[in-house]
């Protein structure tokens, strides 16, 4: 890590303490990237809906599904948690396009595991092998809850989150068609409390959060100076939420500034 980095790692170590922070960023095209515990394993959470978006694209891409194709929120297939359709009245018709947009946007549990079960759980974690996602596994469909002990778990880094948001932005994760319109979905993001915290005011963010108890997560692609910035932040541990929201946000500062820095000194 370079000196322009001392900021993040700064940022990681005050919040030691029981509490863990990875950290991974890549300037996307350059090949230049920085991690702090970039390859450490946390439970996704909903950060894997990102994985779920693109094995959904490139379904697509092969014309084995269409993003128009309906399905039914019928009550059995309501999912508690986040998201909107579990409180609306059954029966309510969606397209997958749709549906792949509140997955992202509101993080929709139903959604989700209506997207899920269109692409089939085989060929998402056949993307996450192929775009290089080393260390994610996707074990279950969303829960609305934390799963009990025994039950199945999924799994990511923030190294490999960077990898397939920054996969997504160079239109290498799909067909370019299908990596833009994945990039407008990710820039619908509604949670903006922590990589965007601290962000000014209209400036272009796009990305996918996560949470579960004692879990904050985010990862996005946040525009800079220097160029597009793929960053992930993968928390555990942090007993009161806002702090941990708050120190996400700072990091994500400090990563624009060390990327600025050394744009300017290169």
């Amino acid at each position: 890590m370079t000196d322009g980095w001392l900021g993040v790692e700064s940022l990681v170590r005050t919040a030691r303490g029981g509490v863990e922070v990875a950290v991974a960023a890549r300037l996307v095209g350059t090949g230049r990237g920085w991690e702090i515990d970039g390859s450490k394993r946390f439970p996704a959470a909903s950060t894997i809906k990102t994985a779920i978006l693109v094995a959904l694209h490139r379904e697509v891409d092969a014309g084995r599904l269409r993003l128009e194709e309906e399905r039914i929120v019928s009550a059995a297939a309501k999912t508690a948690g986040s998201g909107v359709l579990a409180m609306l009245g059954d029966g309510l018709t969606l397209g997958l396009g749709d549906l792949a947009t509140l997955m992202i946007a509101v993080s929709d549990n139903t959604a989700s595991n209506l997207v899920l079960d269109a692409v089939g759980i085989d060929r998402v974690r056949a993307t996450i092998a192929d775009v290089g996602m080393r260390g994610t596994e996707l074990n279950r469909r969303f829960l609305g809850r934390a799963p009990e002990p025994g039950e199945a778990e999924n799994f990511t880094t923030a190294e490999d989150l960077v990898v397939l948001l920054a996969a997504i932005a160079d239109g290498t994760a799909a067909s370019p068609v299908a990596c833009a319109r994945m990039r407008a979905t990710l820039a619908l993001q509604q949670d903006r409390d922590r990589l965007a915290r601290y962000l000014p005011a209209g400036q272009p963010f796009a990305g996918k959060s996560g949470w579960m108890p004692g879990l904050a997560h985010d990862s996005g692609l946040i525009e800079t100076p220097a160029g597009l910035l793929a960053i992930a932040v993968l928390t555990r541990g942090f007993s009161d939420p806002y702090r941990a929201e708050e120190t996400i946000g700072r990091i994500a500062v400090a990563a624009m500034e060390a990327v600025g820095a050394e744009a300017a000194g290169g």
